[in-house]
C-alpha cells in the first residue's frame, strides 16, 4: 500500500528531527495558567578537566609545611579584539579574572586568597567605620581622653587590611579561527550526506608579581585548540507535484569558554608552583606517569621550623617562658644562611572581634621586637594577625583558651641568597 505524499513527507521529517536530536525536548508547566517551558539539565558544580590536578597541587603545597601564600588577582582581560556581528558581542569571555579567582579557590586553602578585584563594598564600610557610623550590633569600649566610654559604633583600627605576597594578572591574547578545517559532501538524485570538521585555538598570557617589589616572579603563555564537527543529510527532490527540500544535521564543538577556563587554570597551577617552590608537573601528568617533560623540576621546599609563643588572657606582654621560646627561635634564625620568618598572631574568643584583631597584631609586633633585639634582621620578618578567626582549638564564643592565645613563628631557610 502506497502512503499519500503528505504522510510520507511527515514521516520523513519526523525521522530527520529524531536523527538531528531536535526531538529530544522536555517541557514542564510551572503553573496551571502558564505555558509549558523547556526544561534542561539541573545546575551542577562547574567541574573542569583540571579538577583532580588542583586537588593534587593543594595537597602537595600543604605537605610542604609552608605558611599559606597570600594571593590576589588583578585584571585578566580579553585582549583578542574580536567582536562577533552574528552574536552581537565578544566571542571570548570577559570574566577571565573571575575564572582565575575560582581556580585559586580550588587549591583548598593551600593559598590564602584576598579580594583586590572589586573592593568597593569593603572600602565603603571602612569609610563608614572611620566616620563612626558603622556598627556590628555590639557595644564597644573606647578610650575618650583617658576615660572608658561605651559606644554603639565599631572603632576603626588602621592596618586591619592584610597585605598580599603576590598577585596574578594577564590576559586572553589569542582567538584564531580555521586553524584546520575540512569536509565532504555527496549527492545522488538530490539525496546525500555532508560532513565538516574545524579547529580554532585560544591562548592566554599570565604573570605572577611580587606585591612589595612589583618584580615579575614568573610568566606563562599557554594555548588550547578547540575542535568541532558538523554532519548533515539533505533531500532535494520532487514528490509528484511537490518540491521537497529537507535538511537534518548535528553540530558539536568543545565549549570555547571552557577551553579558556582550562587554559587559565593550567596557568594558575604553573604560577602557584613558581611562588611556592612546589612542582606542579606531577599533578598535571597524573594520568600519564611516564609522560616526558622538558621543564626543570622545581627544587624541594625548604624545611620550615615552628615555635609557639603563649600569652596571658587579654595581654600582649611576653612572659618569661615566652622569652625562652623566642631565644630558641632567634638562634635558629641566626644559624640559617637565608632565613625568612613569618609571625602569625592569634587570640581566643573572649572580647569582641575588633578587640581581638588588634590584640593579635600587638602580640605579633611584641614577638617581632624581641626577635630584632636578639639579632634577627627586621627586614627578614613578616607579620600576619588573625584575631580569633583561626583558633588552634575550636571553642564557643567568650571561652578563654591558652592554646589559642599565641604567636606562631615560622622560620624557613632558603639557603644561599
Amino acid at each position: 500500500m502506497k502512503l499519500p505524499t503528505t504522510m510520507r513527507l511527515t514521516a520523513l521529517a519526523a525521522s530527520m528531527l529524531i536523527i538531528s536530536g531536535c526531538a529530544n525536548i522536555s517541557m514542564e508547566r510551572n503553573h496551571p495558567d502558564e505555558a509549558p517551558v523547556v526544561v534542561g539539565p539541573p545546575v551542577t558544580d562547574n567541574i573542569t578537566p583540571m579538577q583532580e590536578a588542583f586537588q593534587c597541587m593543594g595537597q602537595r603545597i600543604r605537605q610542604s609545611n609552608r605558611p599559606p601564600v597570600k594571593m590576589s588577582v588583578g585584571n585578566v582581560k580579553d585582549y583578542t579584539g574580536k567582536f562577533s556581528e552574528l552574536d552581537g558581542g565578544n566571542p571570548i569571555t570577559q570574566g577571565g579574572s573571575l575564572m582565575v579567582i575560582s581556580a585559586l579557590g580550588k587549591l583548598g586553602g593551600a593559598v590564602q586568597l584576598f579580594e583586590r578585584f572589586d573592593t568597593q563594598i569593603a572600602e565603603m564600610e571602612l569609610g563608614f567605620m572611620d566616620q563612626r557610623r558603622l556598627g556590628d550590633g555590639d557595644v564597644h569600649v573606647v578610650n575618650n581622653n583617658g576615660q572608658q566610654q561605651q559606644v554603639p559604633w565599631k572603632p576603626y583600627y588602621g592596618g586591619s587590611i592584610m597585605e598580599t605576597d603576590y598577585y596574578i594578572v594577564g590576559g586572553i591574547t589569542e582567538l584564531n579561527y580555521n586553524i584546520s578545517s575540512g569536509g565532504a559532501e555527496a549527492r545522488i538524485n538530490g539525496v546525500g550526506p555532508q560532513a565538516r570538521t574545524f579547529t580554532v585555538n585560544v591562548a592566554a598570557d599570565l604573570r605572577v608579581v611580587d606585591t612589595r617589589s612589583l618584580a615579575v616572579v614568573h610568566t606563562t603563555s599557554l594555548q588550547k585548540q578547540v575542535v568541532g564537527y558538523e554532519v548533515g543529510f539533505e533531500i532535494f527532490r520532487f514528490f509528484d507535484d511537490d518540491l521537497v527540500d529537507l535538511n537534518a544535521g548535528l553540530k558539536n564543538q568543545e565549549p570555547l569558554q571552557l577551553a579558556v577556563r582550562t587554559t587559565l587554570e593550567l596557568g594558575v597551577l604553573e604560577l602557584i608552583g613558581a611562588v611556592t617552590n612546589v612542582n606542579h608537573q606531577p599533578c598535571v601528568d597524573f594520568d600519564e606517569p611516564n609522560a616526558p617533560t622538558d621543564r626543570e623540576p622545581a627544587p624541594e621546599p625548604a624545611e620550615v621550623q615552628q615555635f609557639v609563643v603563649r600569652f596571658d588572657l587579654g595581654s600582649a606582654q611576653l612572659r618569661p617562658e615566652a622569652l625562652a621560646v623566642i631565644d630558641q627561635a632567634a638562634a635558629a634564625a641566626r644559624n640559617g644562611e637565608n632565613p625568612s620568618l613569618l609571625l602569625e598572631g592569634h587570640t581566643d574568643t573572649t572580647a569582641s572581634d575588633t578587640f581581638n584583631l588588634e590584640l593579635s597584631r600587638q602580640r605579633a609586633e611584641a614577638v617581632q621586637q624581641a626577635l630584632v633585639a636578639r639579632g634577627v634582621p627586621r627586614d627578614r620578618i613578616s607579620l600576619a594577625w588573625y584575631g580569633e578567626s583561626s583558633p588552634a582549638v575550636s571553642t564557643g564564643d567568650n571561652v578563654p583558651a591558652e592554646a589559642n592565645r599565641r604567636v606562631v613563628i615560622h622560620i624557613k631557610d632558603d639557603g644561599e641568597s
